[in-house]
């Protein structure tokens, strides 16, 4: 039973063996087959194709020999008339040449005329289908022919330009030409720029000035203090009073005169003395300082007769003070002690030996509280509590010179802050 089987199983596996060769012999003939085919189709259209493009080409050159002959024709055919017109064209410029002439043979007689229009083309001939050859303007003075063409046109000739116009564009008279009247806007506009002319034309006048002016004082420096000061114009003399600085009680006092030709001319030039603590500008009620700024000169005083001053003189007596209360109405004023005593809390002697000879500064004249008092110009040896003193020789000169006609003022400052005044 085993050796059947076995032998079935064998028989079945030599009938699919031999299946399957048949099936491979099979595919491979047909695929002989198609590439047999291939082949045949591609030496088919190659063949074809070949065909064609000589075809084509003969038919190519079979056009080129059609179309030749009538290229060469048409070519010919345009080179002649082109020839043709040259002809024509230097047969019309001769025949213009020699009408030209023609007229320049004939006796044209010639006149002066002006162009009376902006422009005018001046042409080859007698009207605007000649050339253009030159242009005119307004008023051009030229000589033009008395007689005119049919046309209304001239020959003309000027500046070496020989040519034809229009005669209704010359007159005997040259042309007034009249400017547009300025609109109103045209006129605001020059009003302008006048005013922007005239204003830069100020500016560089004063610049030029202002460099005059500086060109000036670089070349003449300022010969002694008084022409430093700007602030005194208005006065023909001087005392100046200056220190080397705020905490110092010496000073230095010069006196000065302008002379008729408005220079400063130095009078006196001294040692002297301020407060003891030196300059304020702001000075306050017992604070040992003197006052800064310019004052005017008050009343002369001393305690003997008037020494020889122009200035209104007041003799001291036993009985003088000057009020130095803050609270008191009397404030700053000089008055008599028998009399006002009751109304103040604190007043000055005025008989004293420092007040022998002076005059008063007019310090604080409104009177204001606490703002000080009792500020003099007078004798002294040394610092002051606030006033100004020399020696008292100098003192009696400098009430001999003074004089109320040349409004004298007294300027106190330290030399730096002399630009001041």
């Amino acid at each position: 039973m085993k050796r059947k089987k076995e032998l079935i199983v064998g028989a079945v596996t030599i009938a699919v063996f031999a299946l399957f060769i048949f099936i491979m012999q099979n595919n491979f003939q047909t695929n002989e087959d198609a590439v047999a085919d291939e082949g045949k189709e591609k030496e088919t259209y190659v063949e074809e194709e070949s065909e064609q493009k000589e075809k084509s080409e003969e038919e190519k050159l079979l056009s080129e020999k059609e179309t030749k002959p009538e290229t060469e024709n048409v070519k010919e055919d345009s080179s002649k008339r082109a020839k043709e017109d040259e002809v024509e064209l230097e047969q019309k410029d001769k025949d213009d040449t020699d009408n030209n002439n023609d007229d320049d043979d004939k006796t044209v007689s010639f006149s002066k005329k002006y162009v009376n229009v902006s422009t005018l083309n001046v042409r080859s001939g007698p009207g605007i289908e000649h050339s253009v050859v030159g242009v005119v303007s307004v008023n051009d003075e030229i000589d033009a022919a008395e007689e005119s063409h049919s046309n209304g046109w001239v020959q003309i000739s000027t500046n070496n330009l020989k040519g034809y116009v229009n005669a209704k564009y010359l007159s005997t008279e040259k042309s007034v030409v009249k400017k547009p009247a300025p609109t109103k806007e045209k006129k605001e506009e020059d009003s302008e720029k006048k005013e922007i002319v005239s204003k830069e034309t100020n500016k560089e006048n004063k610049k030029e000035e202002k460099k005059d002016s500086t060109s000036e004082q670089k070349e003449t420096p300022p010969k002694n203090d008084a022409e430093k000061l700007t602030t005194v114009d208005g006065n023909n003399q001087l005392i100046l009073v200056t220190t080397n600085g705020y905490g110092t009680s010496s000073a230095k006092v010069q006196t000065f005169e302008r002379d008729s030709s408005g220079n400063w001319t130095q009078v006196l030039n001294v040692n002297g003395y301020i407060g003891k603590n030196g300059f304020a500008d702001n000075k306050v009620e017992g604070d040992g300082k003197s006052p800064t700024g310019k004052y005017s000169i008050g009343t002369a005083f001393g305690r003997s007769g008037n020494p020889g001053t122009k200035l209104s003189y007041r003799a001291i007596s036993a009985d003088d003070v000057w009020v130095d209360d803050s609270n008191s109405k009397l404030y700053n004023t000089w008055q008599s002690k028998e009399e006002t005593s009751d109304q103040w809390d604190s007043a000055e002697n005025m008989d004293i030996d420092l007040y022998t000879y002076g005059f008063v500064i007019n310090y604080n004249t409104a009177q204001t509280p606490g703002k000080g008092s009792a500020i003099f110009f007078h004798i002294a040896n040394g610092h002051t509590l606030g006033c100004t003193g020399v020696s008292q020789q100098n003192v009696v000169s400098i009430l001999k010179w003074l004089d109320p006609s040349k409004n004298p003022v007294i300027i106190q400052t330290p030399e730096s802050g002399l630009s001041n005044y």
